[in-house]
């Protein structure tokens, strides 16, 4: 049915749905070339030639920082499949999911990728961008790097999450479809396809992932049906392995009778902390038991059946079969692998709903009013060059932004005698300019009343960096009051290098208050002081 056709899969990685699909398009005749991190790899070039698809000796990675390298690779890709006799793909298969930094210094928070350009990113931040790259746009720079070996009735497929677990990873597919849609409006074929969860390299980071799995088995076990021909022999292979396995029938009744009553709950709730949470407490009881190992050996086996059908059911109904229309979203649901129904398209997605916007009216004030304002500090122990506030009285959720460059020791002489021969600004002085900030933010607010802030704790668990001279940190704070005297700054300092985030609790109190309270220390201290002198000076 693929008999004289050319299709390039990206992504076509051992136990992923990419080597489903190659398995399928081979044969179903095509001739299938596919893409790797590193063709020079020998394992990559025997799984290769196991499947039957032609290797390219291009290596090809997504990276958000180089998207223009990623559209050169693919436009070198194009020319060695043209050498190769390829004038026109009939398809290529956007397999690729991830884009998790996995390289031990990205763990340890010094690669480079974690380091901004011109203004410091967290290591959340080149991660999501990275993700999202990897997922979603990097599909319309490889149509666009690979057009050279594309035509008009070029199909551009595309695979998405549509299930009903609350992964953030749903969000960039969600993205994904968009360009899609939009491609397809540009005249692109465009297909983008959910299939049913699989253990994959990536779905292995999804929590629950394992109950998704055996939920879909369930239900296809209960639809009346003989699978298609095309499926038959992987179905019944499956189901001679799980009959098998070793106290699988228990573990399928236990957690059958627990889907029925929790999934509803799990598949219902977006708060991934809840459902962290009964998938522990699930897996810590079949850990005890011994049951967990047996159902994680069920969950390769069914996954291997689902990437498997995935793959057959992809090429029969949409590679071969053409049944879509450009810029669909097409759905494969569990019962499609026992039924010959048709694919159906995926529902829209729910709409977002538009964050409210708060119009902030800002105030800036110089170095020269903050010494005013803060002259109790005294000009060497005061960590704020600038700050930006909102205008306005008390309300919570208050903001204010603070900047500090640190000095040279020779300038200050709390860090020339702070670090002797190590002139660093630390982790408890950073501290301290973060509550300066809210000393001041809070001064402000105040106007001049006889109230005086106190400030009572600060909690940065992982401050533990280091700043030295000519580093500019940056403070931001949101401030929030309980009935207008306690009071906390949620606050973080970054710098180029690392951003720790943390609180600053404090109170405010009536100036009578504090000097009944400061008069009283100063009794307790003189009757001290005259108890260790034992009366001598007298």
């Amino acid at each position: 049915m693929l008999k004289n056709k050319h299709i390039l899969i990206i992504g076509a990685r051992a136990g992923g749905y990419g080597e489903g699909i190659a398995r399928a398009a081979v044969r179903g005749g095509a001739t299938v070339f596919g893409t790797t991190l590193n063709p020079e790899d020998p394992r990559e070039a025997e799984f290769f030639r196991d499947l039957g698809i032609s290797l390219v000796e291009i290596p090809l990675r997504y990276d958000a920082d180089k998207r223009a390298a990623v559209q050169e690779r693919c436009q070198e890709i194009a020319q060695y499949l043209k050498a190769r006799g390829v004038d026109t793909l009939h398809a290529v298969v956007h397999a690729v999911a991830g884009g998790f930094p996995r390289q031990p210094s990205v763990m340890k928070a010094v690669g480079d990728i974690l380091r901004g350009k011109q203004t410091f990113s967290d290591m959340a931040t080149p991660v999501r961008k990275n993700v999202y790259y990897v997922n979603a746009i990097s599909f319309q720079d490889t149509i666009a790097g690979l057009q050279d070996v594309c035509g008009d009735q070029t199909q551009y497929v595309a695979l998405t999450y549509r299930g009903e677990l609350p992964y953030f990873i749903s969000d960039t597919k969600r993205h994904l479809e968009h360009i899609a849609s939009r491609l397809a409006r540009e005249g692109k074929r465009t297909l983008v396809v959910a299939l049913p969860e699989a253990w994959t390299q990536s779905s292995q980071f999804f929590t629950g992932i394992e109950l998704a799995i055996v939920y879909n088995y369930l239900q296809m076990k209960g639809i009346a049906g003989e699978a298609p021909p095309d499926m038959r022999e992987s179905f019944q292979r499956m189901e001679s392995s799980l009959s098998e396995l070793a106290g699988w029938s228990g573990v399928l009744d236990a957690l059958s009778s627990y889907l029925h009553t929790e999934w509803a709950t799990i598949a219902g709730s977006q708060d991934s902390a809840c459902l962290w949470n009964m998938v522990h407490d699930l897996f810590a009881r079949m850990r005890k038991d011994g049951t967990f190992p047996v159902l994680r050996k069920a969950v390769e086996i069914i996954s291997e059946f689902v990437r498997e059908g995935s793959g057959v059911i992809l090429v029969r109904e949409f590679l071969a079969g053409n049944k879509f229309n450009a810029g669909d979203v097409r759905q494969v649901f569990c019962h499609h692998f026992v039924t010959q129904r048709e694919i159906p398209c995926a529902p829209p997605r729910p709409p977002r709903t538009a964050p409210s916007v708060i119009r902030r009216n800002w105030v800036e004030y110089d170095k020269e009013e903050i010494r005013q304002t803060l002259k109790m500090y005294g000009a060497n122990f005061l960590f704020l060059d600038k700050v930006i506030m909102e205008a306005g009285g008390f309300r919570n959720g208050l903001m204010g932004f603070g900047k500090y460059t640190v000095p040279s020791p020779e300038t200050n002489l709390i860090l020339r005698d702070h670090f002797v021969g190590m002139p660093l600004f630390g982790g408890h002085l950073q501290m301290e300019a973060v509550a300066q900030l809210g000393t001041f933010m809070i001064m402000k607010l105040l106007k001049d009343r006889r109230l005086v802030p106190i400030l009572t704790g600060t909690e940065f668990p992982d401050l533990n960096t280091m700043a030295p001279p000519g580093e500019t940190l940056t403070f931001v704070g949101v401030m929030g009051f309980t009935n207008k005297r306690d009071l906390w700054l949620d606050a973080f300092i970054e710098n180029r290098y690392a951003r720790s985030k943390g609180v600053i609790r404090g109170m405010v109190l009536n100036e009578r208050v504090v000097r009944k309270m400061t008069a009283s220390f100063a009794a307790d201290m003189a009757a001290d002081d005259e108890t260790a002198l034992g009366g001598w000076e007298k």
